[in-house]
């Protein structure tokens, strides 16, 4: 008999846990899994699960981190009572037998799985440390702990990922939620946070150490698989490489390029990358282009840098793609300067269509890339070795063959999205 999951996403657009949930649905095993979808929004996610031929419902939740405050999102909140009793009816109805959430963002989810009495998986995209994960409603060692606490099992993306949140579990008490205005609370549902009530935990299973065994690393996948890489040549790219034009990208004849893909976003930090290219040769910034691929808050400071430091020749911004792949076959190398990460999905598809990497040391991409074999590591806010890496493989293109290669190799054995998926459903 097929088991009924409930899957809740946080958003309906195009992002790196967005495409993970994507990922996940594509290659469940449909004859053990029956996939249920709720998304906060339409959106092209949404869009997609459909076409899969999966259960779609919309329904507006609220985050309780990385939230925009505005006058909606508090009105949104005060409707979490209404939509837990949605939640509750909508799996009684559909016999859900699990609810899986695909961030830490939400968390009404766990609550209506918590009231259903079916178990909870929290999948947590995000590296949990304070300087990116504000806004927020509660301290994340009491978030932590609320997850911890009410889910079967909590995933993360990187072992790295997984050692910071339970060092913020090691400093959680119990956590109760507390209203001081009368009988009536809007967060009324999250009152099972108690440690008291119908719905706590039994006193042996709220130990740490009980609670850190529901902890577990399980590597996104690679959306493409070998055959897409392989079977994409340049002939398929044709099109989109005529539009990229428009945007200076040159194709014909082609450059040595490097490319990044990603949010414009301090987080994601790309203009370390043009600083690095700063530091280039001149003899080298004539004889290779550099595509930021993306949209985001720090464009136009982009676009001053690349401006103020004379790299108009050799670096180009062009919008965010749907279909990476063109632009993957152009590309050499592909840099990530993220100043955190939980994972880094887009190292796995470069290294797919085996290109070498180069990567900021942080959480996931320390785990993808095996420094000096599929790619190399610099540290944090160092352009100048940065620059120096990006020299060695353009001058060294046996170095960066070799270093594909093995990345390739890397990618087909640690994440192959229908072994990653089958870990996650084992836990349902």
């Amino acid at each position: 008999m097929k088991k009924r999951v409930l899957f809740l996403a946080h958003s309906s657009m195009r992002g790196g846990a967005e495409f993970c949930l994507d990922t996940t649905l594509r290659f469940l095993d449909r004859e053990t899994i029956e996939p249920f979808v709720i998304f906060p929004t339409e959106g092209p996610m949404a869009d997609s699960a459909r076409a899969m031929g999966i259960s779609v419902q919309i329904l507006p939740f609220s985050w309780w981190m990385l939230y925009e405050p505005s006058a909606w999102e508090w009105k949104n909140r005060l409707r979490v009572p209404f939509r837990h009793r949605f939640l509750i009816r909508f799996i009684q109805e559909n016999k859900i037998q699990a609810v899986y959430s695909n961030t830490a963002c939400l968390f009404e989810g766990v609550l209506a799985a918590r009231a259903a009495e079916i178990p909870h998986i929290t999948h947590i995209h995000e590296v949990l440390e304070d300087r990116f994960m504000r806004p927020r409603w509660f301290t994340l060692p009491q978030i932590i702990r609320f997850y911890f606490e009410n889910s079967k099992n909590v995933i993360f993306e990187s072992e790295s990922s997984r050692k910071i949140a339970e060092k913020h579990l090691l400093k959680s008490k119990p956590f109760s939620l507390l209203w001081p205005f009368g009988d009536w609370n809007p967060l009324w549902p999250l009152n099972i946070l108690s440690a008291s009530g119908i719905t706590s935990l039994p006193a042996r299973e709220r130990t740490l150490e009980k609670l850190l065994s529901k902890s577990i690393a399980i590597s996104n996948s690679a959306r493409l698989r070998l055959s897409d890489a392989e079977e994409f040549q340049s002939k398929n790219a044709l099109d989109s490489w005529k539009q990229l034009a428009n945007f200076g990208v040159q194709s014909y004849p082609k450059k040595w390029t490097l490319l990044w893909l990603g949010r414009f976003s301090e987080r994601k930090n790309p203009l370390l990358l043009i600083q690095a290219a700063a530091l280039l040769p001149e003899n080298i910034r004539r004889e290779i282009q550099i595509i930021l691929a993306g949209t985001g808050p720090l464009e136009q400071r982009m676009r001053q840098e690349i401006q103020e430091n004379a790299l108009t020749e050799t670096c180009r911004i062009v919008p965010f793609q749907d279909d990476i792949r063109p632009l993957l076959r152009l590309a050499n190398a592909l840099v990530l300067t993220s100043r955190e990460e939980s994972f880094g999905l887009v190292l796995v598809e470069a290294g797919m269509f085996a290109r070498p990497l180069i990567a900021v040391r942080s959480q996931g991409p320390s785990e993808i890339i095996l420094d000096t074999e599929t790619g190399f590591l610099t540290e944090q806010n160092d352009a100048r070795t940065l620059a120096e890496r990006i020299i060695t493989l353009f001058l060294n293109p046996e170095l960066s063959q070799k270093m594909g290669e093995n990345g390739r190799k890397r990618v087909l054995e640690y994440y192959d999205p229908v072994k990653n998926t089958a870990k996650i459903t084992d836990l349902f």
